[in-house]
């Protein structure tokens, strides 16, 4: 931790290098953390949209806050599933203190969802709301079934459940976040006796008591969320604290049905998950998924991905629009517009002009040595053999293959070829030198040697 975090307005920080992050455009705030859009940088040109959650700078001295992201940056990394938003990577700067990267879902919460679709009249879909339910069940039975590397179960309880907690991407998957206070058995940050954590109206009674806490909780909590998001209603909040904890912990709860007729199909289901006795509640989340997908198929049935997607599109157009907008500004506003890539050197072939010239200083039939896709690799044994020329290749004299095999002769067999060599150019030059009977060569017989011989070794020449 930096030893004395520099404070930055939220707005100031956009532009800030955090590591290899770029901070682009602020997305939301909270009370412990603000969370940006940042563009993620690497060699040759690499880009990559994440989600920056920066911990407020008067926090960095807190304890039990920086315990607490630290937890959560560790627990969720350890969750690998496509309904619970992935963290990349957690930074400890100098000046800005700690920074959680995650993915970046572009879209909205579920929350955000159900204002803009109350606002138009038009309230979500049973069959949409079915289908970010279902998804958001998923992604929390892989954290209630999250186990260490030994195989032990973690126990880990999301217990922060909301609907502002479940981001919904035009993909048209939802996904569940901010298991900032999650419970876990190995948390290095403890709720103190007494303590609380969580959104009051969206706690499970045990929860408000201090009491136990396992996956239940959790259940309890979706519950709430699915009856809420089915009947655009509210189901326990009030006035007050007070009166929002009484109504969760006395009052008799509705089932959906009692708000809209035609959502009786999911009172069974929904009424199970509310029931505030944790015996009587759905044992997993897993167990609430089944029993709300069967009811889904005797009603409305599931909406599809790509048709969630498309409500996503339209409900949060204007807001999609802006953060496109500003993300698309900021990075024409940053240094050079662009990112100056880091570019690494390819090692290209040479081209014939560069390959210097390497005339014979006689015109003596040599014999050629031809490399082949089945030479051997360094340190391995060869035998010689005579080769016919490849197919188009003018003869060249006598063509020698070396042959792999296994043994430890090289070198011997490296000097044999350079004697055979030898002794094949001392034949040619006095038998281009002498004619039958002895007589000298005639100058004119030069030419016909060396038409035997390759003039250089660079491509294309003769």
């Amino acid at each position: 931790m930096p030893a004395e975090a520099i404070v930055h307005p939220d707005s100031a920080r956009l532009g800030l290098r955090l590591g290899r992050y770029e901070l682009l455009t602020e997305l939301a705030q909270g009370g412990m953390a603000t969370v940006y859009v940042a563009r993620a940088q690497g060699v040759a040109g690499f880009e990559r949209l994440v989600a920056a959650k920066v911990m407020h700078p008067h926090l960095a001295h807190e304890e039990e806050f920086v315990a607490m992201f630290l937890d959560e940056a560790r627990l969720a990394a350890r969750i690998r599933h496509p309904n619970v938003v992935s963290t990349l990577d957690i930074l400890d700067d100098p000046t800005e203190g700690l920074c959680l990267v995650m993915d970046y879902v572009e879209g909205d919460h579920l929350g955000g969802l159900l204002a803009k679709s109350i606002r138009a009249g038009k309230p979500l879909a049973q069959d949409v709301v079915v289908r970010i339910v279902l998804d958001a069940l998923a992604g929390l039975t892989a954290a209630h079934e999250l186990v260490d590397e030994a195989g032990r179960l973690l126990g880990l309880v999301h217990r922060d459940l909301s609907p502002h907690n479940l981001l919904v991407g035009t993909d048209g998957a939802a996904r569940v976040t901010d298991f900032g206070v999650a419970k876990a058995e190995d948390r290095i940050a403890s709720t103190r006796a007494g303590q609380v954590k969580g959104k009051l109206a969206y706690m499970a009674p045990e929860q408000t008591g201090g009491g136990p806490l396992d996956a239940r909780t959790d259940v309890f909590a979706m519950g709430i969320v699915a009856f809420e998001a089915l009947t655009s209603r509210r189901l326990f909040r009030a006035e007050s604290s007070a009166a929002t904890l009484a109504k969760l912990l006395h009052e008799p709860i509705p089932a959906p049905s009692d708000v809209d007729p035609s959502l009786a199909p999911f009172d069974a289901a929904v009424g199970r998950a509310l029931a505030r006795d944790p015996a009587v509640r759905f044992p997993s989340a897993a167990a609430f998924a089944e029993a709300l997908e069967r009811a889904a198929l005797d009603g409305p049935g599931i909406a599809s991905a790509r048709s969630v997607g498309a409500v996503v599109r339209t409900l949060a157009a204007t807001k999609l629009d802006a953060e496109r907008a500003r993300t698309k500004a900021a990075i024409a506003g940053s240094v050079g517009g662009v990112h100056s890539e880091t570019r690494i050197a390819i090692p290209q072939s040479p081209t014939p002009s560069a390959i210097p010239s390497m005339k014979t200083a006689s015109a003596i039939p040599i014999p050629a040595v031809r490399t082949d896709p089945r030479m051997p690799l360094a340190g391995t044994a060869s035998r010689i053999v005579a080769m016919p020329p490849l197919p188009g290749e003018a003869s060249q004299g006598q063509v020698v293959y070396v042959e792999a095999h296994s043994g430890k002769s090289t070198a011997v067999l490296v000097v044999a070829l350079l004697l055979a060599a030898g002794a094949a150019a001392v034949a040619g030059y006095f038998a281009s030198r002498a004619l039958p009977g002895g007589a000298p060569a005639p100058a004119a017989a030069a030419p016909a040697a060396a038409a035997t011989t390759p003039a250089s070794d660079a491509p294309g020449e003769a």
